[in-house]
């Protein structure tokens, strides 16, 4: 159990954190900003990773696996812009840091990890905090969720190398799918709209992800 002193230097490290986003311009959004100083990081990573759990860099969970870095939560989140009433789909679960974000942002949210073992860990953290609702299934997260959809949003945690066709045709009208795209080394982060039956696609910053896999993802095979 944490001692109050432990609480308050936690705290303190996450208004740090948001402090440093909204400095730097990656974090605009009041909701959000208000969110992730509350949202416990560190929570969500092995507790000999604590004391570095608010820096700007992605932390092991397992599986070969990576939280990812604050400052590529926050500028994906701030293009997803999750509104209260929005079904979201998430693809990549991993230690369920964004899952426990998005499902406080949104009405709904329906999330899939490759790895059983970081989905169950997820699901009993989402359980700590009260977020019962969210759907958590291990599964080919590439192929999305298509008895669940059409979603409002949809947020891909992991690099692909393809333009997300079979993601981008289960957004809603007016929907929004944020995923990074590119190489195993390299991606960038595209955000694809859907407006008016057409679909918009513009290209942002450059991140390092892991590998999304699955049918229309990466596979062990791929050099």
């Amino acid at each position: 159990m944490k001692s109050v002193s432990e609480e308050i230097r936690y705290t303190e490290a996450r208004r740090r954190m948001v402090d440093r986003l909204r400095n730097e311009g990656i974090l605009k959004t009041e909701r959000l900003i208000d969110l992730m100083k509350i949202m416990p990081r560190h929570f969500f990573v092995d507790q000999p990773l604590w004391e570095i759990a608010y820096e700007d860099q992605p932390l092991p969970i397992g599986e070969g696996q990576t939280i990812s870095h604050p400052s590529t939560v926050a500028r994906m989140l701030e293009l997803l812009d999750v509104q209260k009433h929005h079904r979201v789909l998430e693809i990549g679960s991993g230690s369920g840091y964004v899952t426990a974000i998005l499902a406080v942002l949104s009405a709904k949210l329906y999330s899939v990890e490759w790895y059983e073992s970081l989905a169950r860990r997820a699901r009993s953290r989402l359980d700590q905090l009260g977020l019962y609702t969210v759907r958590v299934e291990v599964g080919d997260g590439s192929q999305g969720w298509p008895s669940a959809a059409p979603f409002d949003r949809i947020i891909v945690s992991a690099g692909s190398p393809e333009t997300a066709i079979v993601l981008q045709n289960q957004l809603s009208p007016g929907g929004r799918l944020v995923i990074p795209i590119g190489s195993r080394s390299r991606q960038r982060v595209w955000l694809i709209r859907r407006i008016d039956g057409e679909f918009v696609r513009q290209e942002y910053t450059d991140c390092v992800f892991v590998d999304l896999l699955g049918r229309h993802g990466w596979t062990v095979q791929n050099p």
